[in-house]
């Protein structure tokens, strides 16, 4: 089975999010991305048509965050065109699940070199963006704060503890991670 191996982290410089005036505000999200994705590149000497993926994580796909925002910062950044990339949405959880999906898809054997990161612009406008449960009066009804407790419940901890110290261990000889980001950051990982 092969091991999944962090091979560097970086992130960008943290600013205080306010709307329109933002210590980042004129940067673009993608532009965010892209230079965390530029740094992995000349730290490591990654050929980018070596990368396998690029899985992105973001709280609001909406605005300039929206249309694939792994996959154009990969772009922008001047990856290889055949780097593949995708975004997923998991509110504030967005970036370390995307560092947890690149990891499994080289546990599971799929993927040779695969990049995990997320940006989120906290000063960007979210215009458009649709309250949780997207209007849906039924879900909002039943589930007033949908977007709460998305990590194990009591009953299912116990298990998840498990399964990251066995994760843990695997990838004991990599450099440690850093924290998710509410910024853009991204970490390289690769099999052995």
């Amino acid at each position: 089975m092969p091991e999944a191996l962090i091979i560097d982290a970086c992130r960008t410089p943290r600013g205080i999010g306010k709307q329109g005036k933002g210590a980042l505000s004129h940067l673009h999200p993608q532009h965010l991305g892209r230079t965390v994705l530029e740094a992995l590149v000349a730290r490591n000497g990654i050929d980018t048509a070596d990368v396998d993926d690029v899985v992105w994580g973001t709280s609001s796909q909406v605005g300039t965050q929206s249309g694939d925002l792994g996959r154009m910062s990969a772009l922008d950044a001047g990856f290889a065109v055949q780097a593949s990339g995708v975004t997923l949405d998991r509110f504030c959880g967005s970036g370390i699940t995307a560092n947890n999906i690149a990891a499994n898809a080289i546990l599971a054997g799929m993927e040779d070199l695969v990049i995990g990161g997320g940006t989120e612009m906290m000063s960007t406008p979210k215009k458009g963006l649709m309250p949780m449960g997207a209007g849906n009066a039924h879900l909002q009804a039943i589930h007033p704060q949908s977007h709460r407790a998305c990590a194990p419940t009591r009953s299912r901890r116990s298990k998840a503890s498990r399964v990251r110290t066995s994760t843990r261990s695997r990838w004991s000889r990599s450099a440690a991670p850093t924290a998710p980001s509410r910024r853009a950051g991204s970490s390289a990982a690769s099999s052995r």
